[in-house]
């Protein structure tokens, strides 16, 4: 075997790996916009330049077929093991990075990851079906502040260090049960528009495939760890129609780019 075709070998085995890397996040752990919304680019990146030009290149560079049959594969061993030892670690930041629920509160949705909650905070929800983190995707709940007096202290407390309610599981309870709330909050899409008038075309096309007239489609703000995003909801149901790459805050058109301090 040449040294070029082990390096075409490797090249291939790798790129197949990737793919499915890549498929894995895509269509089941970070469907668009949340790929974009917590930075999975990034993390694709490094994974596809450990995996997929790191790997193979140092085959290309140490294959020599004067070697003897041990010695090539002792060294191509050690280069497969880095590269699973890379891709290990590399999948394991993805698996605690995944979104797995859309928390609303108030006037917004956030967006939860799993590394973001712990086990006993997990454990301590009071509806059963929000004790295990889904794997196919984020769970939309609503979740309001507890009058309980004990229980609000435990939250403010938890603000101190930068744990948000949302990051309280106790208190998510079921979204269908509570989506009129979000239908009130809605801002009108004119707002929108106003703000991105660049992408007006993509809101139109948007409310048009949610079979909804304009005046009956508001939209949220979904505030994620890399980029906020925009949800549209039914003003009259706060049924859930469709997630947009946008930005959804005011002062979204300025050239500076700077944000209001309350969306982060």
């Amino acid at each position: 075997m040449t040294r070029l075709k082990a390096f075409s070998i490797h090249f291939a085995i790798s790129a197949t790996i990737a793919a499915s890397v890549v498929a894995l996040m895509l269509l089941l752990w970070y469907a668009p916009p949340f790929f974009a919304a917590l930075g999975g680019q990034q993390v694709l990146l490094i994974l596809l330049g450990v995996d997929v030009v790191m790997g193979p290149l140092f085959t290309l560079i140490i294959f020599n077929p004067l070697k003897s049959r041990k010695e090539l594969t002792i060294d191509l061993s050690i280069i497969a093991l880095l590269q699973a030892a890379a891709l290990i670690y590399g999948m394991n930041v993805v698996f605690q990075t995944r979104p797995v629920f859309v928390v609303f509160n108030k006037n917004l949705f956030n967006l939860v990851t799993a590394g973001m909650l712990s086990d006993e905070d997990i454990a301590k929800a009071k509806n059963p079906n929000y004790r295990t983190l889904s794997l196919t995707g984020p769970v939309y709940v609503y979740s309001e502040m507890p009058t309980d007096a004990k229980e609000g202290s435990e939250v403010m407390l938890g603000l101190l260090s930068g744990k948000d309610l949302p990051q309280f599981p106790k208190y998510y309870m079921p979204y269908e049960e509570h989506s009129v709330t979000a239908g009130r909050a809605a801002k009108p899409l004119t707002e929108l528009k106003e703000h991105n008038p660049d992408r007006n075309a993509d809101i139109d096309n948007a409310v048009h495939a949610s079979g909804r007239a304009e005046s009956d489609v508001g939209y949220l703000p979904l505030r994620a760890k890399y980029q906020d995003q925009t949800v549209l909801v039914g003003k009259s149901d706060g049924k859930v129609l469709k997630l947009l790459q946008i930005d959804p805050w005011e002062n979204a058109a300025l050239p500076n780019g700077n944000k209001p301090n309350s969306n982060k």
